[in-house]
């Protein structure tokens, strides 16, 4: 993968980091624990991701016609499958005569020419019209083409496929995305395939999970055991992109290799890190990347599932050996290990009346910017 061109950007700013340290104008401050405990607040903030894009897989895990995806992490029973024509539907999990669930267990599937509902045998092609109901004179005034599975909107853009779980709305992409065009677009994510995929429950609120992905100040610490001695001096930069927020972590050598000015790949020398607005952390690691949601199942507890993207499919058992190594440092040594592991501890004491407030300082400016995104876009809601 070639660098983007903002890159460059993140590599001159993170190297005034490391010259003159963080930005003097900045301050530490404070939020209320009652943010992370309040049921009102929660069912607000579910109700906002199911309305904005999600991306709930990678282009490759639905390539084929009849591949799908059956996901019910938003708390919405969503069905997302690839047309004979090649294109992506998404649409509710429900049938439209009494209800029932077209598909029962979550996850990844292939079908042959579409869906048939179990309770009394109506069929609906890939893209979600009613084909077919058994002894059809039982309903004479019923009009085939006015009962589709009911549509979501979903788009395939950066590699993902993004879906919005409110049925009955159009929605435009573009407002969301085009903000991270620079970062994603020249990374050509639609060549790459996901080599695994990984799916994890942890007791802990999805806002303390966002909060382990915009704070740069823990890596030395917690990560100390696994991916903290890559890092040369755990220094970051992080900056607004529209309301997500992409950041830099300098890796060893980052110094000597912009002192030379011969930096070829950044991702050898930094790591960038994004923060997908609302619930998504995405991590360029040299020649992978990682592409993880945190969906809230209540207020104690979170629903985590990572797609591990690669170049290639492996082609030999080096090949294979070599992602499996990547794939459990990532999700079973730092991820599930170590951020989800440490998420659970402050859970842990957040109703043990020890904090009104959490406090966090500079390096934490970032986690301030997800709330306030998060305040504005809950206030704003109809």
């Amino acid at each position: 993968m070639s660098n983007p061109a903002i890159y460059r950007h993140l590599q001159q700013r993170l190297a005034e980091v490391y010259e003159r340290g963080p930005d003097p104008t900045l301050g530490d401050f404070h939020i209320p624990t009652s943010v992370y405990t309040d049921k009102d607040r929660l069912e607000q903030e579910k109700r906002l991701l199911r309305s904005l894009p999600i991306p709930i897989a990678h282009v490759s895990q639905l390539a084929s016609p009849g591949t799908c995806l059956v996901h019910d992490a938003l708390g919405v029973p969503i069905l997302v499958a690839r047309g004979r024509d090649g294109t992506l539907h998404a649409m509710l999990n429900v049938c439209r005569h009494r209800g029932t669930r077209l598909i029962e267990e979550p996850g990844f599937c292939k079908v042959r020419k579409g869906f048939q509902c179990v309770y009394h045998g109506w069929n609906y092609d890939l893209g979600g019209c009613l084909t077919y109901v058994p002894r059809q004179e039982l309903f004479p005034s019923l009009d085939k083409s006015a009962l589709s599975l009911t549509s979501l909107p979903v788009t395939e853009r950066f590699g993902l496929v993004w879906v919005v779980a409110a049925p009955g709305h159009e929605y435009d992409f573009d407002l969301l995305l085009d903000p991270l065009e620079p970062d994603l677009g020249p990374l050509e994510l639609q060549k790459h395939v996901v080599f695994r995929r990984g799916t994890t429950t942890a007791r802990t609120n999805w806002k303390i999970v966002m909060e382990a992905f915009l704070d740069g100040y823990h890596v030395r610490h917690l990560h100390k055991n696994t991916v903290g001695p890559y890092f040369e001096g755990h220094q970051s930069y992080s900056e607004r992109a529209g309301p997500h927020v992409r950041a830099v972590v300098g890796r060893g050598g980052f110094r000597e290799a912009v002192a030379s000015g011969k930096v070829g790949e950044l991702r050898d020398i930094a790591t960038p890190t994004y923060v997908f607005f609302p619930n998504t952390i995405f991590v360029a690691q040299p020649g992978f990347v990682s592409r993880a949601t945190a969906y809230p199942v209540g207020l104690d507890e979170i629903y985590w599932e990572h797609d591990l993207i690669i170049p290639e499919k492996p082609q030999t058992d080096k090949a294979r050996a070599h992602w499996e190594l990547n794939y459990e440092l990532i999700q079973n040594g730092v991820f599930k290990g170590e951020d989800l592991w440490v998420c659970e501890q402050i859970q842990s004491g957040l109703g043990s009346g020890a904090n009104d407030r959490f406090t966090y300082g500079v390096e934490e400016t970032p986690i301030a910017w997800f709330h306030a995104e998060l305040d504005r876009r809950i206030e704003a809601m109809p």
